[in-house]
């Protein structure tokens, strides 16, 4: 039996004011930040269109992504990526999840894990070689670009076991259309007849098949070739059985796990890597420190997986800049029945928006919140934080089942960058963080390579 709720829940209300509705839409993590120093953690947000539970509270994050994780599914507006994404872990609900879960869970264990480490030194060795160019150049890059491809050279290595189809850059942009579009139909429903007048939904859907052909093409050619001993996730997924029922994937199913797990993680570690740099090079000294921990471990010689371990400053520099600019930077839950938590009501099909940005950046669980402090992260400190306030890949059964791949991955090239190159920010460049399904910079990050 549900509780009888005791606490009011305060409503951040835009009353029609079409220009804060607009300044929301066009900066939401910093609108939720003034409502959060307005109105707490918890709050009602009404968009005129759509009320919701917004909430930033650790407890009742708790409740909604893991304790009562059950009467809660994907809010709609979440529900719309799956548009491109399909039915893969990201979207899947219910039994059908579990059983998927089930499913998947092997291809990511820990261990099976770290025998693509050595796949991943070598991507990220390819790239190195290739940046070499920038070095000395009076032109400032766009580093964010250059992690997008690296990221994504990494997934296509570890996830497809090398196929390349087609051009990098092409495809980063077919990615970055994709989410701009679907984020617009998320953002301006009303919008959406329009897309279909002037093309913008016709060229999602030609993307969209694209990228259909390449994952089934690539799929059909394992299929055919494959010799046994592949070490790449496609040969882990496609040789998964269920436990009970001895069940493969379908290729629906590789499909959209294939596509998941390439777009939603490499796009999320090529955004945590950029805002990375930002953040160090705007802090000479802890830039300072972290490249003197790398090169005196490393020298001139690659990376071992028992690096990783060996240089615990490199993970807490990664761990900081994703708590101040976490890549999942929101999350949408729907209500299936009544519930309550913490003593605020939560009704049958009310949405609730769990803001990590806010979470992150609450003065009562950290010091100096604003500040980028990897000392944070020191495993001293850790063990004092209050539990569930630091959560950039989720939180309970749901969580990101990538989570391992992506820390491995973020930390490898975040060392093997450092050992080559320095980076020094563009200052004339502006940088503007914009959150659309992920946070990412606006118009890149801009550096001089040295």
């Amino acid at each position: 039996m549900v509780k009888i709720a005791t606490k009011s829940i305060p409503t951040a209300r835009l009353d029609g004011r079409f220009a804060d509705l607009r300044a929301f839409r066009a900066d939401p993590p910093t609108q939720l930040r003034k409502y959060k120093k307005k109105f707490g953690d918890t709050f009602h947000l009404d968009l005129i269109f759509q009320k919701a539970m917004v909430t930033s509270n650790p407890e009742v994050i708790r409740h909604v992504l893991q304790t009562n994780n059950k009467n809660y599914i994907k809010d709609l507006a979440y529900r719309k990526l799956k548009m491109a994404l399909g039915n893969g872990l990201l979207m899947n609900e219910g039994e059908s999840w579990m059983a998927q879960r089930r499913l998947a869970q092997p291809a990511f264990y820990k261990k099976r894990l770290e025998g693509l480490f050595d796949t991943m030194v070598e991507t990220t060795g390819r790239f190195v070689s290739n940046f070499e160019q920038h070095r000395g150049s009076k032109t400032s890059i766009n580093i964010t670009s250059e992690m997008n491809i690296v990221t994504s050279d990494v997934a296509l290595d570890t996830l497809l076991g090398g196929n390349r189809y087609g051009d990098n850059i092409d495809i980063q942009q077919t990615i970055s259309r994709s989410q701009k579009y679907i984020v617009r139909r998320i953002r301006y429903p009303w919008a959406t007849p329009m897309a279909y007048i002037n093309g913008k939904h016709r060229q999602f859907k030609n993307d969209l098949q694209r990228f259909d052909k390449v994952v089934y093409d690539i799929i059909n050619k394992y299929r055919e070739e494959k010799t046994g001993g592949e070490n790449h996730l496609l040969s882990m997924l496609f040789e998964a059985r269920d436990e009970d029922t001895g069940e493969q994937m379908s290729d629906q199913q590789l499909r959209d796990e294939l596509i998941t797990i390439y777009v939603a993680g490499h796009e999320t570690s090529a955004n945590a890597l950029s805002w990375t740099w930002y953040l160090l090079t705007q802090h000479p000294e802890i830039y300072e420190r972290l490249k003197d921990e790398v090169r005196s471990t490393l020298g001139n010689r690659r990376p071992t997986l028992a690096d990783l371990r060996a240089m615990p400053f490199a993970r807490q520099v990664m761990e900081e800049s994703m708590r101040l600019y976490p890549p999942a930077w929101v999350m949408g839950r729907e209500a299936l029945n009544d519930d309550e938590a913490l003593g605020y009501p939560i009704p049958k099909n009310g949405i609730v928006i769990v803001s990590i940005s806010n979470l992150h950046r609450d003065e009562r669980y950290w010091e100096n919140p604003n500040q980028f402090d990897p000392d944070r992260f020191a495993p001293e400190r850790t063990k004092e934080r209050h539990r569930g306030v630091y959560m950039p890949f989720g939180l309970g059964p749901r969580m990101c089942i990538g989570n391992n791949f992506a820390l491995m991955e973020i930390q490898l090239i975040i060392m093997m960058m450092v050992q080559g190159f320095d980076f020094e920010l563009d200052t004339e460049h502006l940088v503007v963080p914009e959150a659309l399904i992920t946070l990412r910079p606006k118009h890149g990050i801009k550096v001089f390579v040295k």
